[in-house]
């Protein structure tokens, strides 16, 4: 009876000091998630290559409706001068615009440099686009132009992904860098 008891005594001991030295199922299972899945994030990471390569065909296409689509209703826009269209329906007025004037024979070359997802359902997007065929107010075609995007994108409620924020920027060169 005393080697049972004893025998007993020490799978207890040995089953708590083993339960205490592994992690708790659920705070493994959070961990895992806080992580990310190396799978997932490749897939969506390819979901919105995709995006930007649909977005860039409607641009030269010319389609002010099927670019704002892929906008959230509160997502935003800003251009490089610093103009801000607040919503899905401004950023299609917005692009409505400049698609029937300064935008109307231009052509974009859109390249996405990185996806880094924040969450599983937020990414934060950098790329650099090429623009040519762009005219000023007076018809005069401007020089092409090279700049960089930056967007955060959204994950709706298991639906498509669609932009939050979009940045265009035109870099310049700072007076105070070293050349």
């Amino acid at each position: 009876m005393k080697v049972i008891l004893v025998a007993a005594a020490l799978l207890l001991a040995a089953g708590a000091a083993s339960a205490q030295n592994a992690p708790d199922a659920k705070a493994k299972a959070k961990e895992i998630q806080a992580l990310g899945a190396p799978s997932t994030d490749l897939e969506n990471e390819k979901t919105i290559r995709k995006l930007y390569a649909e977005y860039t065909a409607a641009w030269n296409r010319h389609d002010p409706k099927a670019m704002a689509s892929f906008w959230a209703l509160d997502g935003d826009y800003k251009e490089p001068d610093g103009r801000l269209a607040k919503g899905q329906v401004d950023v299609e007025k917005l692009f409505t615009q400049e698609q029937k004037t300064v935008f109307k024979d231009s052509k974009l070359s859109l390249t996405i440099e990185t996806v880094w997802f924040v969450t599983h359902d937020v990414a934060l997007v950098d790329g650099k686009y090429d623009l040519t065929g762009v005219r000023d107010p007076e018809g005069k075609e401007v020089p092409a132009r090279q700049g960089h995007l930056t967007a955060l994108l959204m994950l709706e409620d298991g639906g498509p992904w669609k932009v939050a924020a979009g940045r265009a920027m035109i870099p310049v060169p700072l007076a105070y860098r070293e050349k």
